[in-house]
């Protein structure tokens, strides 16, 4: 496990369990809807153009953020809030350089979890 600072591990902790208690599948399974969720919604945000769709891309990063806080992706949520909170304001180029963050952020963090909690490749 790393200290990266890209994940709360306290946060995963409540959702999967302590280390020495029993790994909780179904938890298991809803992380791996939450990494496919995640995965479109930063396609979808990716695809949009950002000067016509600022309100729809705010959107999206809203719940994406919120999904991404639950599973303790805490930094990916930092750069989703980022967009969602300037989106009247931020310029094109800090609008690319926090969505890269976020999606860089994102894959670090799914592979951080997937090393920490073995059941989640089975």
């Amino acid at each position: 496990m790393s200290d990266s600072g890209l994940i709360d591990w306290e946060q995963l902790e409540m959702i999967f369990g302590e280390e020495d208690e029993e790994f909780d599948v179904e938890m298991g399974e809803l992380f791996r809807e939450f990494v496919e969720d995640g995965r479109d919604r930063l396609a979808t945000i990716k695809g949009m153009r950002f000067d016509s769709n600022r309100d729809t891309i705010a959107k999206e990063s809203h719940r994406l953020k919120g999904s991404s806080s639950n599973f303790g992706f805490q930094r990916v949520a930092s750069s989703l809030g980022n967009i969602e909170d300037n989106i009247e304001t931020i310029s094109p180029d800090a609008y690319q350089a926090s969505l890269t963050q976020a999606e860089g952020d994102f894959f670090a963090s799914i592979k951080e979890v997937e090393a920490k909690y073995e059941a989640l490749n089975n």
